[in-house]
């Protein structure tokens, strides 16, 4: 089963990426997603052959966007086997990030989250990360069996192999997640 790398009470210590991730990992400062942090703009993409990045506003809106872009770029890296999973995972979120990163007062339209994905070099999974411009770390709770949200970091831990995040001075955090198979 999945690693649950995210306490279930908030907690001020971010979770260790784990050995896995660092195998898409660069020799940026603050991680591989810190690369379009400052660059990328609401409604900008970027793309390489291994990675692709777009900045969404935090509108409930663009966590479908964010769904369709994610599957767009599995699609091309033919992974069929993640595209499922990896669509729930960042609709997941996508939509945490919405909901409660944007600062209040703040127009949502106008308040960034940025979804990254990255093929991981035995091209077996995927690494996504959404990072939001909150500081606070993302916080499981246990739902009521017919609550009709809190959910969502279950659905996450369930769906990926495993999952975490990060803080990133100066923007706020970045929580991630790798689907896929193990590898060879």
């Amino acid at each position: 089963m999945n690693a649950e790398l995210v306490p279930s009470e908030l907690d001020s210590e971010a979770s260790r990426p784990p050995t896995r991730l660092a195998e898409v990992a660069d020799d940026s400062p603050g991680g591989w997603w810190a690369n379009a942090l400052g660059r990328l703009r609401v409604g900008e993409r970027a793309r390489t052959p291994e990675g692709a990045a777009q900045a969404f506003p935090s509108t409930a809106d663009s966590v479908r966007a964010a769904r369709e872009f994610v599957a767009e770029t599995v699609a091309e890296w033919d992974l069929p086997g993640v595209a499922e999973d990896l669509r729930l995972v960042t609709s997941e979120l996508v939509g945490n990030a919405c909901r409660h990163a944007v600062p209040a007062g703040a127009d949502p339209g106008s308040v960034r989250v940025l979804v990254q994905v990255r093929l991981l070099r035995d091209r077996s999974a995927v690494a996504c990360a959404v990072a939001d411009s909150s500081p606070g770390a993302p916080m499981k709770v246990d739902a009521h069996h017919f609550a009709e949200s809190g959910r969502g970091l279950g659905l996450v831990s369930a769906f990926s192999r495993e999952w975490g995040w990060n803080p990133v001075p100066g923007f706020g955090k970045v929580v991630w997640a790798i689907c896929g198979s193990e590898g060879h």
